[in-house]
């Protein structure tokens, strides 16, 4: 799938929105949650053109070869995911312009305390932070390929319902960009996920899946699949300097054990 210039251009203004949302007083209680629901929605974005960029790379020798049946593939506009990105990525455009379109409105109306703006930098606690930290390597990767930059306007959610309806918003559209690939493209996608993950702590992981749940179908799985990993690795076991040695893999709780000097030991298994 070739894409335009035009259309490149709304993905990076797109993905460079989301460095300009700020959260209001509303969302101290929960802040962590809602930015980095922000944060997942961004690196999403430029992980589609991560893939969208490898793909155009690999599929560009054979698309030279044939170029007349390609330009006449691409003038039926229904058949042409170029053109059919183009439309997703002005709706997601659309979508942004709107949500600061309400929150300008919201404002007016609001006090002063209420229009106080939450700093990520104190209020997302020192673990979260990591989490963030990786995201932002992440989309780095792909601004950097991307080379053009673009500007935006910083602006701010007041009302947790307009910030929900934008991420159900946003992930409804993305997820139409992903179902333009092919299925053995889409798995690049998954692939790109996994990467993700990496050097995210299991605790992290663990906050990382329930936060996930509504926005990134694919970061989600593989969260899944990374924790699932480590709880299968086990814990190795060995025991000695009573009666013999024991060695073994725990996978699961032990619970019920005693062990002292010149006493019985006595093991109840819970999951092992």
């Amino acid at each position: 799938m070739d894409i335009a210039s035009s259309a490149i251009g709304l993905l990076n203004f797109a993905i460079e929105c989301f460095n300009h949302i700020q959260l209001a007083r509303e969302f101290e209680q929960e802040f962590s949650t809602y930015q980095l629901k922000l944060d997942v929605l961004q690196v999403r974005l430029s992980r589609w053109g991560e893939v969208l960029r490898n793909t155009n790379h690999s599929n560009s020798g054979s698309q030279a070869g044939d170029s007349r049946t390609t330009r006449h593939k691409e003038s039926d506009d229904d058949a042409d995911p170029a053109a059919k990105a183009h439309h997703i990525l002005s709706e997601i455009q659309d979508t942004i312009l709107s949500a600061q379109r309400h929150a300008r409105r919201v404002e007016t109306r609001l006090g002063a305390a209420d229009k106080k703006l939450l700093d990520p930098e104190l209020y997302v606690p020192a673990d979260l932070k990591k989490i963030r930290i990786r995201f932002r390597e992440c989309v780095r990767r792909w601004k950097a390929k991307a080379g053009k930059v673009i500007e935006a306007t910083k602006w701010a959610f007041y009302q947790r319902v307009s910030f929900e309806k934008f991420v159900t918003d946003m992930s409804s559209l993305v997820s139409d960009l992903e179902n333009l690939f092919p299925e053995d493209v889409r798995q690049k996608l998954s692939e790109l996920s996994k990467e993700e993950c990496n050097g995210i702590s299991k605790s992290n992981l663990e906050e990382l899946k329930d936060i996930v749940e509504e926005c990134d179908p694919w970061l989600e799985t593989a969260v899944d699949e990374m924790l699932q990993s480590r709880l299968s690795a086990g814990t190795y076991i060995t025991q000695s300097h009573n009666t013999g040695m024991v060695t073994g893999i725990h996978r699961g709780d032990i619970n019920g054990v005693s062990n002292g000097n010149n006493n019985k030991t006595r093991n109840y298994w819970g999951r092992h």
